[in-house]
């Protein structure tokens, strides 16, 4: 074991993307955590003893913990870094930060963002999975960062780990909406922009991961409640394009959207709102269509012009699995050993 990674809320796509030479612990699951992916002998509940217990092997190099500016799960991430300097004074510790929401307002006062940034420089490593997030923490933890190894590394956007890249067969007219049809995420908005938009022959399929919403449809629209993740893929590999319409709510904004990047990379066209971290990485983005949040008429001119335009010549590869940010994050752990070695005393 080279890496371990403690994890809230685990997901599906979480496992999927895991690093081989890396142990999961979940203190928490999420209601897209498919059964049969949970299974791996290398992703297991957190506790205490097994925490510890993983600390000890001699292979490990790299403690991965939640972002910081995930307040709750960071309090708890100082504690498992405090242990692990304890039984791995050398142990590299790294998170990979999407926070995208503004870090001046969830920390409003000066002394707060002072205390985060001094807690940050426990970090050894930090992969920032958009732009907007990485100048999120610039504008306030700039001099900490400056302390620290850092990076933007935003997703793969051109193949799927488990599909691989995508084909040229040609798609249904399934416009996919995938995650829990709440207002933040843009649902009845969507709704509204479907009424005003949805031509004739093409379906508007809402895969619920949780099942626990009863949304009153329009016409030409259906939910799937708690796909199967091996339904999820078929449903991204056959769709023409993926929607993911989110709007701001009061302490939230969209860090990345999953929805977005798993679109992209079973290549389908994907409509979005300039709310997601991603919007600055993806504005040239040719399957990319970016419509203003919260506003039904410009988000049914985006679902008519991704309806309608086939599929454009992808750019070459760019972007990172988090399998290659976390042997980023490896190379990090040999660079800094290097330096450590070779300093005069």
């Amino acid at each position: 074991m080279q890496s371990l990674r403690i994890l809230p809320d685990l997901r599906s796509s979480v496992v999927e993307e895991k690093h081989p030479g890396q142990v999961l612990l979940f203190t928490s699951e999420r209601d897209d955590s498919d059964a049969s992916l949970t299974g791996d002998s290398m992703v297991r509940p957190f506790s205490w003893r097994t925490f510890v217990d993983a600390l000890r092997d001699p292979d490990l190099e790299l403690l991965e913990v939640a972002e910081p500016l995930w307040l709750g799960e960071w309090r708890k991430a100082l504690r498992y870094v405090a242990v692990a300097k304890v039984v791995r004074p050398r142990i590299t510790v790294a998170t990979y930060a999407i926070e995208n929401f503004d870090a001046r307002e969830r920390l409003a006062t000066r002394a707060g963002r002072t205390a985060m940034g001094v807690s940050m420089l426990g970090l050894d490593a930090v992969a920032f999975g958009t732009t907007g997030a990485y100048e999120n923490h610039r504008r306030a933890f700039g001099w900490a960062l400056r302390r620290t190894r850092h990076a933007v590394l935003p997703p793969r956007l051109d193949a799927c780990t488990v599909c691989g890249p995508s084909t040229a067969a040609p798609r249904e007219p399934v416009v996919l909406f995938l995650g829990a049809p709440s207002e933040r995420k843009g649902f009845p908005v969507l709704l509204e922009a479907w009424r005003r938009t949805a031509p004739e022959g093409w379906r508007l399929v809402v895969a619920d991961p949780s099942g626990d919403e009863t949304p009153e449809l329009p016409p030409g629209a259906e939910v799937r409640r708690q796909p199967a993740r091996e339904a999820v893929h078929e449903l991204l590999r056959t769709s023409a394009v993926v929607v993911m319409p989110s709007v701001r709510r009061p302490g939230w904004r969209e860090q990345i959207g999953l929805p977005l990047v798993e679109g992209l990379a079973h290549g389908c066209r994907v409509v979005t709102t300039t709310e997601t971290g991603l919007a600055d990485d993806l504005r040239a983005h040719p399957d990319v269509h970016l419509t203003t949040p919260g506003d039904p008429d410009d988000l049914a001119r985006g679902l008519r012009e991704a309806m309608d335009r086939g599929r454009a010549d992808r750019p070459e590869r760019r972007g990172f699995s988090k399998r290659e940010v976390t042997d980023w994050w490896l190379a990090a752990t040999k660079t800094r050993r290097r330096a450590a070695t070779t300093s005069p005393r």
